[in-house]
C-alpha cells in the first residue's frame, strides 16, 4: 500500500536564517530529510530582527514577530538560557514572545492546514501547538530535548500542573536519548515516549577511515560554555604535554569562556600548543576534523542542571574517523559505549581524561577498533534513514488511531 504524503509542521524556538547558519540545525536536518521523502514540510518559529517568511531548502519557514526589529534578539544568536545569563533585560522579551507567538499560532491555524504538529521544547511551545492541533483536529507530538525539563522543575506548582495537563493531551512524545526518556517518564504523562535521536550531522553519510594518531592532535568542537567543560580538557592537556611535548589541542567553537580559556592556557604554559579557531562551518569544519587525531567531548552538569542530552557532535567526529573520548554524563553513553565505540571518563576528572588520551596514543590499533565499531553503531542507530523511518511510523500510526475514534 502506498502511504500518502503528509503535511507536517514543526514548532521550534529558532531556525537557520541562511545557509550555514546553526540555530536548531538538527531540527533543520530532520525536516530536510522529511522533505526528501516527499512530505510537505514547514516550521513555525520566531523572527530575528524583523526577519519574515522564507523558504529554506524546500522547508517553508513561518516566523512570528514579537518585538520591534532592533530588539527582536531573544533567540537565534544564543540559546535563550544563555541570553538570560548575558543580561536580565531579555526577560522583558519573554511575555511578548509568548503573547504574540500564541496569537500568531491561532491566526496561522485558521489560514493553513497540516496533518501533523510536532512541538520542540514543549515549554513553552506547547502553547502554540495545541491551538493548531485542536483547529485542524490532527495529531500533535512533543519533542523533549532535555533543557525544558529543567525549566519545568523550577516553575511554581500551578504552572507545572498547567503544562503537564497540556502535555497529556498530546498523541505522543519523542525524545533525543534514553537519558531524556528516563527523565520524561517521571512526568507520568500516560502517553507513549519514543527515542527519536537526531541523525548523523555529516549529511552525506560518508565515513572516513581512521587515519592514525601519531601527530597527537586533540580536537574539541562545540560552544565554549560551562556545560561543555572545556577547562577540563585544557587541564588534561597540560598533563598530556608533560608526557608528549609535540601534542596539540584545537578548540573549534566560540562562547563566553573563550577569554578565560586563553588566559588559562597562558598560565599553564601551553598557549603555544593550544589553538582557538572560533566558529567554523562547511569545508572549514570538515578540514578541522580531518586534521584531528582524537576527539574529546568533556561535558558536565552545570549549576543550572543542564547537561549534554545526546552529544550529536560525537556522531560527527566518528564519521570523520576520529576515536572519541567523552564524559559519562547525560545522553552521551547512547553514542559512546565505553570500550566499544569510544572511551568514557568521569565528568571534570582531568587526570582520568589525560590517562584515556594517553592510552589511545599508546594503543593506536585499539583506537582504530573503536572508530570502526563506533561507525557501525552510528550506521545502525543514527543514520537519517533509520531516524526518519521511525518518525514516519509514529506519524502514520497516530493518524490511523485518530480516525478510529
Amino acid at each position: 500500500m502506498t502511504l500518502r504524503r503528509l503535511r507536517i509542521i514543526h514548532i521550534a524556538t529558532a531556525f537557520p536564517r541562511w545557509k550555514g547558519d546553526t540555530p536548531s540545525i538538527w531540527v533543520a536536518q530532520m525536516l530536510q530529510q522529511l522533505y526528501r521523502r516527499g512530505h510537505k514540510v514547514a516550521v513555525f518559529t520566531s523572527s530575528y530582527k524583523g526577519l519574515g517568511h522564507q523558504f529554506f531548502d524546500g522547508i517553508e519557514v513561518f516566523r512570528f514577530r514579537y518585538a520591534p526589529a532592533p530588539i527582536e534578539t531573544l533567540t537565534h544568536e544564543l540559546a535563550v538560557p544563555e541570553r538570560l545569563k548575558q543580561s536580565r533585560k531579555y526577560l522583558l522579551l519573554i511575555p511578548p514572545y509568548l503573547i504574540f507567538g500564541l496569537t500568531e499560532a491561532v491566526r496561522f491555524a485558521f489560514r493553513k492546514r497540516y496533518d501533523i504538529v510536532h512541538v520542540h521544547w514543549p515549554i513553552p511551545h506547547v502553547l502554540f501547538g495545541m491551538p493548531m492541533s485542536s483547529i485542524w483536529k490532527c495529531p500533535i507530538f512533543l519533542y523533549f530535548h532535555g533543557s525544558e525539563l529543567n525549566l519545568l522543575n523550577k516553575l511554581p506548582d500551578p504552572f507545572k500542573l498547567f503544562f503537564k495537563t497540556l502535555f497529556k493531551r498530546a498523541d505522543g512524545v519523542t525524545v533525543n536519548s534514553s537519558f531524556t526518556k528516563k527523565r520524561t517518564e517521571r512526568l507520568e504523562l500516560g502517553i507513549p515516549i519514543e527515542v527519536v535521536p537526531f541523525g548523523n550531522p555529516h549529511l552525506e553519510g560518508e565515513m572516513f577511515k581512521f587515519h592514525g594518531i601519531e601527530k597527537k592532535r586533540i580536537l574539541f568542537v562545540g560552544r565554549l560554555i560551562d556545560v561543555k567543560s572545556p577547562q577540563t580538557l585544557l587541564m588534561a592537556f597540560k598533563l598530556l604535554k608533560d608526557r608528549y611535548p609535540d601534542a596539540t589541542l584545537t578548540f573549534v567553537g566560540d562562547g563566553p569562556l573563550r577569554r578565560t580559556l586563553e588566559e588559562m592556557a597562558e598560565r599553564l604554559g601551553v598557549s603555544n600548543s593550544v589553538f582557538f579557531r572560533g566558529f567554523l562551518g562547511g569545508r572549514d569544519l570538515e578540514t578541522a576534523y580531518l586534521n584531528g587525531d582524537i576527539f574529546v567531548l568533556p561535558s558536565t552538569v552545570d549549576k543550572a542542571g543542564h547537561t549534554e542530552t545526546l552529544g550529536v557532535v560525537a556522531i560527527e567526529a566518528l564519521s570523520y574517523g576520529l576515536p572519541v573520548i567523552a564524559s559519562r554524563v547525560g545522553g552521551i553513553p547512547d553514542i559512546v559505549i565505553d570500550g566499544k565505540t569510544g572511551l568514557l571518563f568521569q565528568p571534570e576528572n582531568h587526570r582520568e581524561l589525560a590517562d584515556k588520551i594517553s592510552f589511545l596514543i599508546e594503543h593506536p590499533d585499539f583506537a582504530k577498533k573503536l572508530v570502526e565499531q563506533g561507525q557501525a553503531h552510528v550506521r545502525s542507530n543514527f543514520a537519517w534513514d533509520i531516524v526518519i523511518d521511525r518518525l514516519e511510523r509514529l506519524y502514520y500510526k497516530s493518524i490511523a488511531e485518530r480516525r478510529r475514534f
